[in-house]
């Protein structure tokens, strides 16, 4: 009787022992996950950052161009404004009746 009342104790014991090992693995596993997922926002905000900055440089850069492009257009339709300022009466006349004549009806 008293063996087997030491074995149920020593099994008893070695329950415990297992049960607070795996308690503690738990936990370290918790804690590591933690530690991982806060990296990755971290990390995942930091490439956001950078990505809306590479997205603001690249609408500035076309921005930009585009700005250039309509001023030297608007340059080019001035000079031939004034190279030829009859034609460009006329254009202008023809361009109106047209205008004129399509939302009358």
């Amino acid at each position: 009787m008293a063996t087997t009342n030491t074995a149920t104790k020593a099994a008893a014991q070695k329950d415990a022992s297992d049960l607070k090992e795996l308690k503690e693995q738990y936990d370290s596993l918790k804690a590591e996950m933690k530690a991982m997922t806060d990296m990755l926002g971290t990390t995942a905000k930091s490439k956001a950052g950078d990505v809306k900055d590479d997205a603001l440089a690249q609408i500035e850069l076309i921005g930009s161009e585009a700005r250039a492009r309509i001023e030297g257009y608007q340059s080019e339709a001035e000079r031939t404004v004034v190279a030829n300022p009859m034609m460009a009466v006329a254009i202008s006349a023809g361009i109106g009746f047209l205008i004129g004549a399509l939302t009358r009806r």
